[in-house]
């Protein structure tokens, strides 16, 4: 069994929700069955978005901070459970000599294993994650399209992230939240990507009609099959 170091903090609950992923998904009979997990939660690392989109601080220091100090803790692989914070992977790929556990290749690879005749995806991430290309760059050598969204419909998902989620206040923006999944369903989207990670913690409560592929959940599972090889 190898050990997966956790970036975390980006934000505490969505990096609660793959340390529970990860716990639910193990197969596991006893506490010992477990995988040896070690986090970092470090909530003060820079906002991503505020960095890609307006020249706010840069936070690769501290994610390389972090990264090293998994590293140095035992950790045999990192995973982040931030979709925008993936924008700095090889800056901190170059810096450790573990490796990084991509969530955006863990879930075009669940994608195309699971849905083969997907072509459109509708990716409800952070503006951060849709203009860095975090996603676009590695989903198109998959060959899928991504449909784009205005202006508007990306602010919605902004709210519904920031004065939702990391607010504490989940509850309060799931019918805004299902406007927006009801949206980009209509623009023609075969799959949902749940491309940032607070966009699971609202997925539960709202419906579909296209199947939603939770980016948490699949970079859980890769970390996983890492572990037990």
């Amino acid at each position: 069994m190898k050990t997966i170091g956790i970036i975390g903090g980006m934000g505490p609950l969505a990096t609660i929700d793959l340390y529970e992923k990860i716990t639910f998904n193990t197969k596991a009979e006893k506490d010992q069955d477990h995988i040896h997990i070690i986090i970092d939660s470090y909530p003060q690392i820079e906002d991503r978005t505020a960095y890609i989109l307006y020249g706010g601080k840069n936070p690769k220091d501290k994610l390389i901070e972090s990264a090293k100090r998994l590293e140095n803790a035992g950790a045999d692989a990192l995973i982040m459970p931030c979709n925008t914070a993936h924008f700095f992977a090889k800056d901190i790929e170059k810096e450790v000599s573990i490796p990084l556990i991509h969530i955006v290749k863990s879930t075009a690879e669940a994608i195309k294993n699971k849905y083969p005749k997907a072509n459109k995806i509708g990716l409800i991430a952070t503006t951060g994650t849709l203009k860095s290309g975090v996603y676009a760059n590695i989903l198109k050598d998959y060959g899928y399209h991504i449909i784009e969204l205005d202006e508007r419909l990306e602010n919605d998902i902004m709210d519904c992230i920031y004065k939702g989620v990391k607010a504490g206040k989940t509850e309060e923006y799931v019918p805004l939240f299902q406007k927006c999944v009801d949206k980009i369903t209509d623009m023609g989207a075969d799959v949902l990507i749940a491309g940032c990670t607070e966009i699971p913690i609202l997925v539960p409560h709202i419906k579909s009609k296209i199947p939603v592929v939770d980016a948490t959940l699949e970079l859980a599972l890769a970390a996983i099959a890492f572990s037990f090889p």
